[in-house]
């Protein structure tokens, strides 16, 4: 917030001294103008000063424009980075947790800390998918041990959850194209059981 005052402020200033120059070189050369008619040189002169300035101001206000679009991709692309690594070691602790057939406590302490870290940065739907596999892993763990049906159930819900992930990372919305990809992933899912 306090980039986007200073961009602004920065801005303003410069489309500031942009006008006042314009208006003062236009107030200058028309002074100029009407007393030395007899030496364009002068004039010339003038006009040259009025533009090196102009270009300047104008310059730099399209180099703080760039750089604050530069910065923000720089950001989106650190933002989905972090969020793939983040997705990326929840599908594989959950997969551990899976192929072990146990829920233990540092299994447990895990999953909370990478519960943590989604809240972070994840969609408000890839949240609430999460919550479903949560809900499949806390009903697996009231014996500690997750027999093969658990096992389906955690899966299924984690399949879901990627469809959401991938929609996540992809920020893409076809309405027909996702259907077909959730059907698919599902259809995966099933098929590896």
């Amino acid at each position: 917030m306090a980039r986007l005052r200073v961009f602004l402020h920065s801005r303003l200033v410069l489309s500031g001294l942009l006008a006042v120059t314009l208006l003062a070189g236009y107030l200058v050369f028309r002074y100029f103008y009407e007393v030395a008619g007899d030496f364009p040189f002068s004039q010339e002169m003038l006009l040259v000063f009025i533009g090196a300035i102009a270009t300047v101001l104008i310059t730099a206000l399209l180099l703080i424009q760039q750089t604050d679009l530069e910065l923000r991709k720089e950001g989106q692309v650190l933002l989905l980075d972090r969020k793939a690594q983040i997705y990326n070691a929840l599908i594989d602790h959950i997969g551990e947790i899976v192929e072990k057939g146990r829920l233990d406590p540092a299994a447990l302490a895990d999953l909370r800390v990478l519960n943590h870290k989604l809240a972070m940065v994840a969609s408000a739907e890839v949240i609430d998918r999460f919550s479903d596999v949560l809900a499949r892993l806390d009903t697996a763990g009231h014996d500690v041990l997750v027999d093969e049906a658990e096992r389906r159930e955690i899966m299924r819900a984690v399949a879901v959850l990627t469809y959401w992930m991938r929609r996540d990372l992809l920020g893409r919305i076809d309405t027909e194209d996702e259907e077909a990809v959730l059907a698919a992933i599902k259809a995966n899912n099933a098929d590896l059981e």
